[in-house]
C-alpha cells in the first residue's frame, strides 16, 4: 500500500486508476458508493482526485482487494469524512506529541520551500 505520488495539486481520473491499479469505471462507482470521495471537475468535466483523495483510494482499495473487506464493510471502516475508524482505538486527533510531530515536519518542508525559492 506504499505507493508514492507524484507531487501535484490534482490528479486525473485515468492517473488515479492507474495508480490504484482498478479501473475508471471503479473509481466512478466507488463514487456512488463512498460519500468521502467527492473529486472535483474541471470546466470540461474532467475528474480531479487531491491528494487527499487518492490516498482515500488506495486504503479503500487496499481494504477491499487486500483485506478482503465488503463495500459495507469498508464505509464502517472509513467514516463519510473520510478517517479511517478503528473501534476502541485511541483518537490520535488528540495526542498532543502527534500534533507536535506534526508542527515538526511542516516547518521544515516549508523551511525547505523557502531554501528553494
Amino acid at each position: 500500500m506504499a505507493t508514492t505520488l507524484p507531487e501535484k495539486l490534482y490528479y486525473k481520473i485515468g492517473e488515479v486508476a492507474e495508480l490504484a491499479r482498478v479501473r475508471t469505471s471503479v473509481l466512478r462507482f466507488w463514487e456512488t458508493e463512498f460519500s468521502f470521495l467527492k473529486p472535483e471537475k474541471s470546466t470540461t468535466g474532467q475528474r480531479l482526485y487531491s491528494k487527499r483523495e487518492v490516498d482515500l483510494i488506495l486504503q479503500v482499495r487496499h481494504l477491499l482487494y487486500d483485506e478482503k473487506f465488503t463495500i459495507e464493510g469498508v464505509k464502517k471502516k472509513i467514516s463519510s469524512r473520510g478517517k479511517l475508524v478503528y473501534p476502541g482505538a485511541v483518537s490520535l486527533e488528540s495526542s498532543s506529541e502527534v500534533k507536535a510531530s506534526l508542527l515538526v515536519e511542516l516547518k521544515q518542508e516549508l523551511q525547505q520551500i523557502r531554501d528553494m525559492l
